[in-house]
């Protein structure tokens, strides 16, 4: 079987690359490039880390990263200890019989399932007609979190519109793309694709939808969407004002993103240009944390406070929105370990600060 360390170590010697570059460009540390080129696999602290780096390694190198991780997992499973129960040098004389008998069994027990449930169930005609979820339509109802989810036809979407009636759409179509019905008409989104949609045909675009899934055959599969409202401050979300700290006469550590008469809602993006292992928490809602690699993207909206803690700032870039506009923020470079707040605070004279602070 083939070692993944030598072939990640002989790519990278072809390409006349060093360990220094492959560092810089990949945002991996040296310990962990050398030890993933040795296979010593003990210097990782977990495996979900050692997966990334490796996957991105391969990436960088132009390899095939999953045959690369399959190399991984095949030698992981090889260097398993053998279970006890197949050491036994010897079986019983009937159990050869026995495993036959219960064999015939089986296969009986297949055919009769086959003939009652397929041979005997009429054959379904094709009318052209989407099929539904067994489970019957779903109603979601969009938030201030992004709704991540599997869509069937006959779904419903309701998308509150502040004081005014909510808007309701409904799924028409998750074959070849994903199709909407609104207010406005009906609407589609291809798969990959991250569109911007006018739902009620008066005030311009209300909502974001992304399809990451959807299949070119089966429209029974559904379609995997993840949608999100694009000016939250139109929902009845409202910042917590007594919540909001007043600024410290010691004056802590910030950057001032903008500062105004009032507190409002703000969003997050973060796309992630390498691999890190990233947690937030939007105001007092449990931490999230998960790893996450090149090309995969994250919103997260609050009312007061959203608290970052990332194992490589460099590998994110973050886009904040509020008020209607948008702000790019850089707050650390490649390889740094980051714990920050992103919060209001509220001066002596009373404005009000969107920051980024600094954790001790």
């Amino acid at each position: 079987m083939e070692d993944f360390g030598e072939i990640l170590k002989n790519a990278r010697e072809a390409k006349q690359i060093d360990i220094e570059t492959v560092e810089a460009e990949t945002t991996i540390a040296r310990q962990y490039i050398i030890a993933l080129e040795e296979e010593n696999l003990s210097v990782f602290p977990g495996e979900a880390y050692l997966v990334g780096f490796l996957r991105n390694y391969a990436l960088f190198l132009e390899l095939d990263a999953e045959r690369i991780v399959s190399l991984y997992k095949a030698k992981k499973l090889q260097e398993m200890p053998t279970p006890e129960a197949l050491l036994r040098k010897s079986r019983p004389r009937y159990l050869l019989p026995v495993i036959c008998a219960i064999a015939v069994l089986l296969l009986l027990a297949g055919c009769f399932c086959v003939y009652w449930f397929v041979l005997r169930k009429p054959s379904s005609v094709d009318t052209g007609k989407t099929v539904i979820s067994d489970k019957g339509p779903a109603q979601y109802t969009l938030s201030d979190i992004p709704l991540e989810k599997r869509l069937y036809a006959g779904d419903e979407i309701v998308v509150p519109m502040g004081e005014a009636e909510p808007v309701i759409l409904t799924v028409e179509n998750t074959l070849s793309l994903l199709s909407l019905k609104a207010p406005s008409g009906v609407l589609f989104v291809d798969l990959g694709e991250e569109l911007e949609l006018d739902i009620d045909g008066k005030s311009g675009n209300e909502i974001v939808v992304f399809v990451s899934d959807i299949s070119r055959t089966d429209a029974s599969l559904g379609a995997e969407v993840r949608m999100f409202l694009k000016n939250p401050d139109s929902v009845p979300l409202k910042v917590d004002e007594s919540a909001i700290p007043t600024e410290s006469a010691e004056k802590e550590q910030y950057v001032v993103i903008l500062q105004d008469t009032r507190a409002y809602p703000f969003t997050v993006n973060f796309s992630y240009r390498a691999g890190c292992v990233f947690r937030y928490q939007t105001d007092r809602d449990e931490p999230i944390e998960d790893y996450y690699t090149n090309g995969d993207i994250l919103t997260a909206q609050a009312k007061n406070r959203i608290r970052l803690w990332v194992s490589n700032i460099g590998a994110v870039k973050l886009q904040i929105l509020a008020d209607g506009r948008t702000y790019d923020l850089e707050i650390g470079k490649a390889g740094r370990v980051v714990a920050e707040d992103i919060k209001w605070i509220r001066d002596v004279d009373g404005m009000y600060k969107l920051v980024v602070a600094e954790l001790d």
